[in-house]
């Protein structure tokens, strides 16, 4: 397929142009159609509230494929709590498409605009080399995914509403990414196949204010401190699911020396992997729920006491657990009924697709022909995607991004200096016109 580096002027124009709120989102669709002619006049394209939903007609039959990524993204962060300007402390501005001799930097690059523009180049490139599809292509890209909204829920509601039922959709996800486990000589692709859950729990605790003169024994600020410390302390129930239990034993089976004895054995030797997994962030989630404060707020002064002091808390909930059982272990751990405890929003984890049989073949298949030296493994996505609303319509719901990337950079996602390599994103733009063409 050729796609040359002109495609990087369709990535860098849509990193230059902020979405973080959904009134930003028309000028972000102006500039899609601008980029992408022929999408936009090929395809039926709609729109459901600020969310695209495309249809690419196939010229037979078959049950359809369904793409998702999402338009928004979430706030480029600034640098402490002062009034600085956002993006503040970012090698290259968040909004400024920087390209370099290797990079694209911005916001948005890896989440997920990335994706994004790559499906369009991909589609814009067929279309230009007069391919059409056997079966039909839908597109759904949302515009709330960062914030938890109902834009691709309610483009999913109208395919369930028009009995639309596709073999397999894909998503955000996964990567290409360096062996996570010591032994395994080559690198891995991780495909989600299920997500765990999410909830936001608000803690609150409400006290009568004051000058900060005469602050009382247990201020609300300190009441609230010890919650947190609290919550920080408490332990999970640990557990292997499924997929994660098939990642081990084919990473085992790659892996050398007692190490990878141990993974291909992990169904017996569950106890010793659960203390390798917990050396390591990334792995450590993979065991349990996770439950972490990431917004605080207290006094609207320096010298006064706080009325209310707040906290709240981002879950991800492990597969086989719940909101409310979530929401009953924070409960415990911070063992204080002053200490009020509110879901914001929250939802269980994923269903499980199977990695096997239609969609996931054809996803392993497309790995396999970019990167023969890759190993594809199933795996459970940590954080939330729009694809969990997939499972509506299918129940074979895959999530990977195409796209190589270091530790490094996935610790730009959701942070500064977000950015992606130039020949990977390229190659992912051949990625998905090799898989749309392969297998639809």
């Amino acid at each position: 397929m050729l796609i040359t580096d002109d495609a990087l002027d369709d990535l860098i124009a849509a990193i230059r142009v902020p979405t973080e709120t959904e009134a930003q989102i028309p000028a972000f669709q102006a500039l899609l159609r601008e980029r992408f002619p022929r999408l936009f006049a090929e395809l039926e394209v709609e729109a459901v509230g600020s969310t695209l939903l495309a249809r690419w007609a196939g010229i037979g039959d078959g049950a359809p494929a369904l793409l998702m990524a999402h338009q928004d993204v979430v706030p480029a962060p600034e640098a402490g709590a002062g009034d600085g300007p956002a993006g503040a402390g970012w090698t290259h501005p968040p909004y400024s498409g920087h390209r370099d001799a290797t990079h694209v930097w911005g916001r948005g690059t890896l989440d997920d605009k990335g994706s994004l523009v790559g499906i369009c180049v991909a589609i814009e490139a067929l279309l230009e080399r007069g391919f059409r599809p056997q079966r039909d292509v839908w597109l759904v890209f949302g515009h709330d995914e960062e914030t938890m909204g109902t834009g691709a829920a309610s483009a999913i509601a109208e395919l369930d509403r028009r009995g639309v039922r596709p073999a397999w959709a894909l998503d955000e996800g996964g990567a290409i990414i360096e062996p996570p486990i010591a032994g395994v000589a080559r690198d891995v692709a991780v495909v989600g196949v299920a997500e765990k859950g999410f909830a936001n729990v608000r803690m609150r605790v409400a006290q009568v204010g004051g000058h900060a003169s005469t602050p009382p024994a247990l201020p609300a600020t300190s009441r609230l401190a010890r919650a947190i410390r609290r919550l920080d302390f408490a332990t999970w129930p640990r557990s292997l699911p499924e997929p994660a239990l098939r990642m081990l034993e084919l990473l085992g089976a790659e892996a050398a020396g007692a190490q990878g004895a141990v993974l291909r054995n992990v169904r017996r030797t569950r106890p010793i992997v659960e203390r390798i997994l917990a050396r390591s962030d990334e792995t450590r989630a993979m065991l349990s729920t996770t439950a972490v404060v990431t917004q605080l707020s207290g006094a609207a002064a320096a010298n006064a006491l706080a009325e209310e002091a707040v906290a709240v808390v981002n879950a991800r909930i492990a597969l086989g657990s719940t909101v409310d059982e979530t929401l009953a272990r924070i409960r415990r751990a911070v063992a204080d009924d002053a200490v009020e405890l509110t879901v914001l929003h929250g939802h269980g984890p994923s269903p499980e697709s199977p990695a096997s049989g239609v969609g996931w073949e054809a996803i392993e298949a497309a790995i396999g022909r970019a990167r023969p030296d890759v190993l594809t493994v199933p795996y459970v996505m940590l954080g939330g995607t729009d694809g969990r609303h997939a499972h509506r319509i299918t129940d074979r719901v895959y999530r990977f991004a195409p796209f190589e990337m270091t530790r490094e950079e996935r610790l730009t996602l959701h942070a500064r200096d977000e950015r992606i390599r130039i020949d990977t994103w390229l190659a992912g733009c051949r990625w998905y016109a090799d898989l749309i063409e392969t297998s639809c």
